[in-house]
């Protein structure tokens, strides 16, 4: 049977979303703090004494941050949401609205919240509500198959292919001047960088769709969304998950941005990726993964 998609009002919905999941993470935090101020006691007075500049200099490098890629005028699609953090944040801190964005996840649970639940990234086509419509940007943050394999080659595979049917599946959602829209769509999906995600190569996985083209690159930092909180694809588990956001803030993540190219280069493109890969099978090279490589 079909999963049932239940709205909210976002606002008071993400609040309460976040209320349940801050007391989960209360008892950790305050342990850990504990824990860290019993290390750095021996420091104490020290760190007295330059606290008030450290403080200083901190807001003086947030404040040159650019501004997040987002603005009032964005449509937004949010696939993969964990926590429902990144939403609450574009809601309440940078675009001080709701009603232009829609918050998906896979996961099969009664948030209370402005989602789509039980929606696969993959098949977005599938979701009727969805018919007609188009977005300026589509996100897709630390997307993971979760599948718990252990062997690095075959957990590479498992999320190539996890993002390209992705692309495959979003690309049709994009805001398109050829179709009467004010402005091109976007794509944004946010990775870590370094092994294995750097193996993933997901600029090949985007274009090879023969719809999609790479606009730009940029670090993704955390601290640009007050309250933004990451969170791995098994959710929080006490005792093995990192609080905020711990888990991506020495991985360097990176923000890699994918527009629609016109008809007219796709079918250039599919052509040249067929030549390609008929050139390859006369070679005798097996290429049954090539799009997931």
């Amino acid at each position: 049977m079909a999963p049932k998609y239940k709205k909210a009002k976002l606002k008071s919905a993400l609040v309460k979303l976040q209320d349940n999941h801050q007391k989960r993470q209360r008892a950790t935090d305050i342990k850990a703090k504990r824990e860290a101020a019993l290390l750095e006691g021996p420091k104490k007075q020290q760190q007295g004494q330059n606290g008030t500049a450290a403080s200083k200099a901190q807001k003086r490098v947030k404040s040159n941050l650019p501004p997040p890629p987002y603005n009032e005028h964005d449509t937004i699609l949010l696939v993969g949401e964990a926590n429902f953090s990144f939403a609450k944040c574009l809601t309440l801190e940078i675009l001080n609205r709701g009603d232009t964005i829609t918050a998906t996840t896979l996961d099969s649970f009664d948030a209370g919240v402005t989602v789509l639940y039980g929606v696969d990234a993959t098949k977005l086509s599938k979701i009727k509500s969805f018919k007609g419509k188009r977005f300026t940007k589509i996100v897709f943050n630390f997307p993971h198959a979760g599948a718990g394999i252990k062997d690095q080659d075959r957990n590479v595979v498992s999320n190539q292919k996890l993002l390209r049917a992705f692309f495959e599946s979003a690309a049709d959602f994009l805001t398109d001047k050829d179709l009467g829209d004010s402005k091109p769509g976007e794509i944004l999906v946010t990775i870590k960088t370094g092994q294995p995600y750097d193996l993933w190569n997901i600029k090949k996985l985007a274009t090879g769709t023969g719809l999609l083209g790479s606009k730009t690159t940029y670090p993704f930092r955390p601290e640009q969304y007050p309250g933004y909180e990451h969170r791995r694809t098994i959710g929080f588990k006490q005792g093995v998950s990192q609080s905020g956001n711990a888990e991506v803030e020495n991985k360097n993540p990176k923000t890699f941005v994918f527009v629609k190219i016109l008809a007219k280069e796709a079918d250039m493109a599919k052509e040249e990726e067929t030549a390609i890969l008929r050139k390859r099978k006369r070679a005798g090279e097996d290429v049954s993964d090539d799009d997931d490589e």
